[in-house]
């Protein structure tokens, strides 16, 4: 399993699995650690400028799961028990995770 970036799973996500994959979480980290050392030399930021950029992916993070909550719920309260229905309202945002 890779996404875009290149992260790759040594082992397959089960969805109702809930323990961490620290491989894949070690990973993320160390290309964003890479990421904010580049921008260090590269481009000269400054650590407010960094922490602002990080305050921004947490809002961001945040508005996500809030959205994922929205469609949690409104499938939680409306009840239905058609499958088809159901699978559609448990679709994410084409937008989420971009």
């Amino acid at each position: 399993m890779a996404d875009k970036e290149g992260v790759a799973s040594e082992k397959p996500h089960d969805e109702h699995e809930h323990e961490p994959r620290w491989d894949v979480i070690e990973k993320l980290h160390d290309k964003l650690d890479d990421d904010i050392d580049e921008a260090y030399r590269v481009n000269r930021l400054s650590f407010i400028e960094v922490d602002i950029a990080l305050l921004m992916i947490r809002e961001k993070i945040q508005q996500q799961k809030m959205e994922l909550y929205n469609v949690y719920f409104k499938q939680k309260t409306s009840g239905d028990t058609d499958d088809e229905k159901t699978a559609e309202e448990t679709k994410a945002p084409d937008h989420l995770y971009r």
